[in-house]
This record gives structure tokens, sequence and C-alpha cells, in this order.
């Protein structure tokens, strides 16, 4: 092996990996960041929902670092001030919730830079392997060509062929209800109001998941579903799905009336909360690839930036006094832990109603819009605890 040698190599330049780079960097280790695509942040892999730091205290109260939640202003296309859900049968509800509606690229690439700043190396277009050995391991487009870490951060997204390799149990997240796909396109030449983010519950035409429509500013928005295969009648196809939703869902079709698709982008979201182990002595999974993903909204990228800042405080106390990595699963469970849980809960249950377009619509009108709120918010509604225990 001839490659240079890191105190921690990050395999993959989302928001995650590059919030673990810039701590890292900071705190003046020596760090090295692999990404696989081209250029940090493109082609986007979401709908770029963003919400403002002050939306997330509320959301994750006891997350010490929250301060990192944040965005340069270049890097946001629009400003949202509310969520309105639309049920199956057209009945909308609608609360308030302050977000941004990012430029991926803009923000990671901002990201990217204040870790450049203060040291951090950065490979894009690179996809590089994880190359287990007993004291951390070599990661690279090769063995022959890879680079040493004693610490590895598995930032790959899901799945994570990374955490795999570790050892990490990655493949036992592979049921039929863990796992949403998503589709997307970038919509132009719209009349959408370009403040408000709209979730679609509609099991015609985003089955086991939900549609959205998110402004961005200058007529432009991400309209897109995701799904869940058991919900998925054979004869559909995820693509027919999208322009079912966009042409016939009876609200969306009337915002959406004369727009315009530009790109189109697909994607696998882990949705049944983090695994059951989520690092090894020398690896840590973060973001995606450790399944911190908000099952009952679909919401990585703070979670994502939350773990990976995390796993970097983990990594600096190994260096300062070889106190063991377990202390990152320690800190994201005392920080993060119990909202990932109620969020799984809270999708599990949903799972028994999902698929009844009645029931479900009749269930979204008697809870109500602040309920309503309390479950994307990660939050068991007041008065249905016993109800989502025994649906879970």
């Amino acid at each position: 092996m001839s490659g240079r040698k890191y105190d921690v190599i990050v395999v993959g330049g989302g928001p995650g990996g590059l919030s673990a780079a810039v701590h890292l960097a900071e705190k003046g280790l020596k760090v090295k960041v692999f990404e696989k695509k081209k250029l940090l942040g493109k082609p986007v892999r979401c709908g770029e929902y963003f919400p403002v730091k002050e939306e997330m205290v509320k959301l994750l109260p006891r997350v010490k670092c929250i301060d990192i939640i944040d965005s340069p202003e270049d890097a946001i296309d629009s400003k949202c001030k509310s969520i309105r859900m639309v049920s199956p049968r057209g009945h909308e509800f609608e609360f308030p919730f302050e977000a941004y509606i990012l430029d991926r690229h803009v923000f990671e690439t901002h990201l990217g830079d204040v870790a450049r700043s203060n040291g951090a190396d950065i490979d894009v277009g690179v996809q590089a392997h994880y190359y287990p050995e007993d004291e951390g391991g070599w990661v690279g487009p090769t063995r022959e060509t890879a680079d040493y870490g004693e610490i590895i951060v598995a930032a790959d997204g899901y799945p994570s062929e990374t955490a795999e390799r570790a050892g990490l149990p990655e493949r036992e997240y592979a049921g039929p209800y863990a796992v949403a796909t998503n589709i997307e396109y970038l919509m132009t030449d719209l009349g959408v109001e370009q403040d408000v983010a709209e979730l679609y519950m509609d099991p015609r035409y985003s089955p086991g998941g939900y549609g959205w429509i998110i402004p961005k500013g200058h007529g432009r928005a991400n309209v897109g579903i995701g799904i869940r295969e058991p919900y998925v009648r054979r004869e559909w196809q995820i693509r027919d799905l999208l322009t079912g939703f966009i042409e016939k869902n009876k609200v969306a079709a009337k915002r959406l009336k004369g727009g315009k698709t530009a790109s189109l982008i697909g994607d696998s979201l882990p949705v049944d909360g983090p695994l059951t182990r989520t690092y090894t002595d020398r690896v840590m999974a973060i973001g995606d690839a450790a399944g911190m993903v908000m099952p009952t909204n679909g919401g990585g990228i703070q979670t994502a930036m939350i773990t990976g800042r995390l796993a970097a405080e983990a990594a600096v106390r190994y260096f300062e006094d070889k106190t063991s990595l377990s202390s990152y699963e320690d800190a994201w469970k005392d920080q993060i832990g119990a909202e990932m849980e109620n969020s799984k809960k809270m999708r599990q249950a949903s799972d028994r109603l999902m698929g009844h377009e009645f029931v479900f619509d009749m269930l979204l009108r008697l809870m109500g819009t602040r309920r309503i709120a309390d479950v994307i918010m990660c939050q068991v509604p007041s008065g249905m605890g016993t109800f989502v225990h025994l649906l879970a």
C-alpha cells in the first residue's frame, strides 16, 4: 500500500459526511472525504426541504449541536412558512412550520469549502470502497490505490457498502416495509404557492408513502412521490404513478396545471429507524447509511448533519484518550433516540391503515390539524399513545 495515511476517512460527501469533516478538520485531525458524485450535491437526490433551526429545537429538543442546522443565504432557493397535508379525499390540514428549500449543490459546496479551509482533503468523482483491517482500514477506488484511515465514517447513503463491509447490520434492514423508493421531477412554469410545502396522502399514486409539492421559487417546485413495495400492485410502474399524481390527483392536478417537467431523479430511503448497531471498533455509520431518517416524514438532512457531528466528536474523543466509539451510539440515542423510536412506531401504526383510503382519510379528519402536526414532528399525538402502541 502506497496511499496516504489519515486519522479519519469519510466515505460519502453529503451533508452528514461533510459536517463530520468540518468538525474533524477544525479539531486538527487529518481527514479525507471521498464522494462519488462529480459535483457536491449534484445531481439532487431529495426534496431539499430544510427545517430552520428553531423548528428543529422543538422537534429534537435534546440535541446539543443544534447550531450546525443552518444554511448560507445563497444556498436557499425559497422559504416556507407552513406545511399543508392533503388527505386521500382532498381534505386539507395546514399548520405553521418554517423551512428553507435548499439548492443542495450550493449548500454542500459551502460545507466542502469550510472543511477544505480547515485542512480536509476532499476527492469528488471517486467511487471509493472500504477494505477493512483489524486497526482501521483502507479506502479508495481499488485496494492498491487506497488511503489508510485509523477511523472510518460510513456516510455513503443507503444501502451502505461501507457499513456492510464493516460488519454492521445493513442487510438486516432490507425488509420490504423498511425501504421507500422515491421519484421526483423538478417542475417549472408553475403557479403554486411559494411559501407552503404540501404533502399528499394518496394511496392510488403514492402507495405506502406520500406525494409532495415543495416550492423552489420562480415558479419552480420539486414534485415527487415515495412508495413502498408491499403496497404497489404488480402492474404499476413508479414513473406512471408519478404521472398519475401530477395529472389525476384532484388537488395536485389543479396546482400543477400548465407546469413543465425538467430533471427526473430517483433514490431509495430507509424508513425503519436506525440500525440496531451503528459502530464497530473503528467504524461509525451516520445519516442514511445508519438509517437516520425520520420514518414518519422522510426527513434526513438534519439527522445526517447531527449524526455526522456526533460521530466526529466521538472520533475526537478516541484520539484524545482512546474512548470507545460506542460513545457515538450513546450520544445519538441520548439526543435523538426517543424521537426516532416514536417516529418508527407511528409509521408502523399507519401501515395498518395506509392502504385503506376511506379509513385513512377518516382517521386524519378525526385527528385534526394539531395531532397531524404532532405526527410529522415525530411526537405521539396527545391521547393516542395506546392506539399507536396497539397498531404498531
